[in-house]
């Protein structure tokens, strides 16, 4: 529900500021709804385990769409075809290695332990801390994404030039 909540917006953002300064918050939002993880229990509440997912899902929602469009900046037309195969494989073999590599996080958790409770928490808890470090990292190359805003004020300041860095 989140991510329906912001898809419609975040084009436009993207558009006017640049995938950077919409990816970067949009991290942020993520690491936010998913830090909780690490801490529920079995006894946390329903509503607050959806609240947080749909905080989560605001955040995954403002990552996915700016950085796909940003993989097309300044391609030819005839480039396009290629660019749109190679970000489907990437994606598709991250969200694989991801889920492999989350489920094997889990799964060495609970390694010759028995399965009760205390022990899947535990184990699904490395798992969402797993999942906050790959975050953390991300935020690295959202640095290289564009940022419009940088052209905007240069337009403002070079009396009208647009400057072509991102």
């Amino acid at each position: 529900m989140g991510m329906l909540v912001t898809r419609p917006i975040i084009g436009k953002m993207t558009d006017k500021i640049g995938a950077r300064f919409v990816v970067l918050p949009s991290i942020i939002i993520t690491i936010m709804g998913t830090l909780p993880f690490a801490f529920f229990d079995s006894d946390t509440a329903y509503w607050i385990i959806w609240l947080t997912l749909f905080l989560r899902g605001i955040g995954v929602g403002g990552i996915t769409v700016p950085i796909m469009s940003d993989s097309y900046v300044g391609l030819k037309n005839t480039q396009v075809p290629a660019a749109s195969v190679a970000t489907r494989i990437i994606q598709n073999i991250g969200a694989a290695s991801g889920s492999a590599i989350l489920a094997t996080v889990v799964s060495n958790s609970l390694n010759m332990k028995e399965g009760t409770i205390a022990n899947l928490t535990i184990a699904y808890h490395m798992g969402f801390i797993t999942s906050l470090i790959f975050m953390l990292i991300s935020i690295i190359p959202t640095f290289f994404l564009t940022n419009k805003l940088r052209k905007m004020n240069n337009a403002d300041t070079d009396g009208g030039k647009i400057s072509t860095e991102s």
